[in-house]
């Protein structure tokens, strides 16, 4: 455990949705997720404490405040490009009125990932 301020699990989690995601966060009670193996684990909004080894490091910690809204685009380049992760990106194609436009703005809206649209790309583009 690094040496964030605001330690509670539930408080990490924010920072991670808010930094890679749409920020929303759901509660569900225990009786909805229950035969889930990781239930129990992320209802206990634990409170974390320091560990030993990160106080008296011999380098800076670069994120020594932990997760947090300031660093998260740093975390996850840097977790990306430690694992070879690259960003994705969708093509949503199909005829007139099949959908198209629908799904793609609840798939931008689900995943907090940028929707774009050509014709106003190439409006964008032309002035």
């Amino acid at each position: 455990m690094d040496q964030c301020k605001d330690s509670t699990q539930g408080s990490i989690l924010k920072a991670i949705s808010n930094g890679l995601g749409s920020g929303a966060l759901k509660n569900v009670s225990l009786d909805q997720v229950i035969e889930e193996d990781w239930a129990e684990t992320l209802m206990l909004d634990l409170k974390f404490q320091t560990s030993e080894e990160f106080l008296d490091l011999p380098s800076k910690w670069h994120c020594c405040e932990g997760i947090c809204e300031k660093n998260i685009k740093a975390l996850n380049d840097e977790f990306n490009l430690f694992r070879s992760l690259f960003p994705l990106k969708v093509f949503v194609g199909g005829p007139p009125a099949s959908g198209k436009t629908f799904y793609s703005k609840k798939l931008a809206s689900n995943y907090g990932i940028p929707h774009l649209v050509i014709n106003d790309m190439i409006k964008f583009a032309s002035n």
